[in-house]
């Protein structure tokens, strides 16, 4: 396996440095108390204090509370970790040894980079919601909408977006607040969108429903459309006419952390192999949006970093078995009428959780230990191959002419349907 060479053994106490507080930072620090134990000593390097729930900031606009904040100084010390507020700056490979944002240099056994990706602008002139900083002027879009300053807002999808969920999640809380309102009643609401069905990473069945679920709603659906830029006359898109919209809202792309001293590609971000191992580097592994892997989601994020504390114990002597990282792709929509629970392998939108603790981010280490007295609930098989989502990614991008992202997609459903068929039951 890459990444596994001679380590120290437990009775040396390694050290092992978690660069990154998030989900996938913290669902290994979880992981690896369980493997390890109080055999190791583990760092873990975030400048924040508390872990937001920033998926549910799609809600604060419309007047749910802010997302819930946790305290990642007690997450820490519960499972024998010491909180250094600082942020990783570089790594030096040869000498395991990284640098922080403050200066500090720290010596490693082991070294695990969940430090996310940077949002960035996809549709120059858009609103862009990237969570609780977009807060506020989300909130000022819906009262131009109540003071009948604005009638025609389009919710576009990037191209380089591959989970559009929190849009759609938008573009329904904005539906209902129009529905609430008498006095707005020829709001015009759409949806632009490349996916050929809404939410498809979901798979057909479920797309179908999202598209009732929108009509009902009445919001529009223009598939098949790659948004580029606000523009004169609404929405500028590709090889069409401009769609008429007074405002346009829209989510980031991401753009890797480009963490000195390890190799990346041209967006910065880490390739690993599928068990996390930062390709060419022993003893660094990687987890979350900041590795290369197309899909950007807080469940796979925390797949991935189950997998890489597997892969970190094994290699310092502990007995466990590394299991490849297997992508299973499930998302709670946040639908007025209620949460909605998908699951690709299901189908449908559930109304009742498909999985426990009932969260926005099915990330189980992590939400176990912070509602441990949750019911559980039996999911069923998880044998779903992303595979055909991933090479449907890589055929959009060649569509437009984007190569080098379609190959990449390729890879990375080569990747999973590597693990997916070499772990899958006979």
């Amino acid at each position: 396996m890459a990444g596994v060479r001679g380590a120290p053994s437990l009775g040396d106490m390694p050290r092992i440095i978690i660069a990154g507080g998030g989900i996938a930072g913290l669902e290994a620090l979880i992981a690896l108390h369980g493997h390890l134990g109080s055999t190791a000593e583990i760092e873990l390097l975030e400048a924040n204090t508390d872990l937001v729930e920033r998926q549910r900031a799609v809600a604060e606009p419309f007047g749910a509370g802010p997302a819930p904040r946790f305290d990642l100084v007690r997450i820490a010390a519960d499972h024998g970790a010491h909180l250094r507020p600082d942020r990783l700056s570089s790594v030096d490979p040869e000498q395991r040894r990284v640098r922080t944002v403050r200066g500090d240099t720290l010596d490693y056994d082991a070294l695990l980079v969940a430090v996310g990706a940077t949002p960035d602008i996809a549709v120059p002139g858009a609103l862009t919601f990237s969570g609780p900083r977009d807060v506020a002027a989300f909130a000022s879009l819906l009262d131009d909408l109540d003071a009948g300053r604005l009638q025609r807002v389009a919710f576009a999808v990037p191209t380089s977006v591959t989970w559009a969920l929190p849009l759609y999640e938008l573009a329904l809380m904005t539906a209902e607040h129009v529905r609430a309102n008498a006095r707005l009643p020829d709001v015009g609401l759409m949806v632009i969108t490349p996916e050929h069905s809404p939410l498809e990473a979901f798979g057909t069945r479920i797309a179908s429903h999202i598209w009732s679920l929108l009509a009902e709603r009445g919001i529009a659906v223009c598939a098949d459309t790659v948004p580029l830029r606000a523009g004169p006359g609404g929405l500028v898109v590709a090889h069409g006419e401009p769609v008429q919209a007074e405002r346009i809202v829209s989510l980031p792309r991401l753009v890797g952390p480009w963490i000195g001293g390890l190799p990346h590609d041209g967006q910065g971000f880490l390739a690993t192999d599928a068990h996390g191992a930062v390709l060419g580097i022993d003893g660094v592994w990687a987890a979350g949006d900041g590795t290369s892997f197309p899909l950007k989601q807080g469940g796979l994020a925390a797949q991935q970093a189950a997998a890489a504390a597997a892969a970190i114990a094994a290699s310092l002597g502990a007995e466990v078995e590394p299991e490849p990282f297997r992508p299973v792709l499930r998302g709670m929509l946040l639908d007025p009428a209620g949460p909605r629970f998908l699951d690709a392998r299901r189908g449908d939108l559930a109304a009742t959780p498909l999985w426990q603790p009932a969260t926005k981010v099915a990330a189980p280490h992590l939400w176990n230990y912070l509602a441990p007295h949750a019911p559980e609930v039996a999911t069923g098989s998880e044998e779903i191959d992303v595979g055909d989502l991933l090479i449907g990614l890589a055929e959009r991008h060649a569509a437009l002419g984007e190569s080098a992202l379609a190959q990449h997609c390729l890879d990375a459903a080569d990747q999973v349907r590597g693990a997916f068929y070499a772990t899958r039951p006979v």
